[in-house]
């Protein structure tokens, strides 16, 4: 599902590389090159992160003991930092850069509106330049490691503040939702990984 909204947005990119080199005079460290670049967000933060290899461990503890991840110690705003494929020991630069210049987010909060306190609401958004796209909907946890079922039931076409196009989405049969299965989550809950359906694993960073 991450895959399919974020390639609505790649033509407008690449539609608009060459228009940000331009305006900048080609400078090599121009907003795009900074922002698909994994170093210049670690930066930004003094905490380590982990790579494939301890997740890989972690999620191993968090099938046979659980990961220990609670509902509260998700709300917040989570930045798409890596992106694994499955079977794949080298991180996907490509997809993991696109997640990076279209400043991918992950975003948690509580449903005040919902007569389940487990519900909680899940926010999915890109943006490139003025142009942003918002997935909106329900999640909650459950089984032991825990697992994050969600779905989005609202889509948002912006231009700036300006909304473009707001557009429902069917509720999917139980058997149809999305899912991670969490696998750990850092003492200080500043970094969240997560395997996400169709095998990817995945790394956020919260800001």
């Amino acid at each position: 599902n991450i895959s399919k909204f974020l390639l609505i947005d790649a033509a407008l990119v690449i539609a608009s590389i060459p228009v940000v080199f331009l305006i900048q005079g080609g400078n090599k460290k121009s907003y795009i090159l900074r922002a698909s670049d994994k170093k210049y967000w670690l930066k930004k933060t003094s905490i380590k992160l982990p790579g494939k290899e301890k997740l890989l461990e972690l999620e191993k503890i968090a099938k046979t003991q659980g990961s220990g991840i609670g509902l509260n110690s998700l709300f917040g705003n989570w930045k798409f930092i890596s992106v694994w494929k499955k079977d794949s020991d080298d991180e996907n630069s490509i997809f993991s850069s696109l997640l990076r210049v279209f400043s991918a987010n992950l975003e948690f909060r509580r449903d005040i509106s919902s007569d389940f306190p487990f519900v909680f609401s899940i926010i999915t958004s890109i943006q490139f330049g003025l142009i942003s796209i918002k997935f909106s909907g329900e999640g909650y946890l459950k089984e032991e490691q825990p697992l994050l079922h969600f779905f989005f039931n609202l889509i948002e076409l912006k231009l700036g503040s300006n909304i473009l196009l707001t557009r429902s989405i069917n509720k999917p049969v139980e058997k149809e939702k999305s899912f991670f299965e969490l696998i750990a989550l850092d003492e200080s809950n500043r970094w969240l990984s997560a395997r996400i359906k169709g095998g990817s694993l995945i790394l956020w960073l919260k800001e």
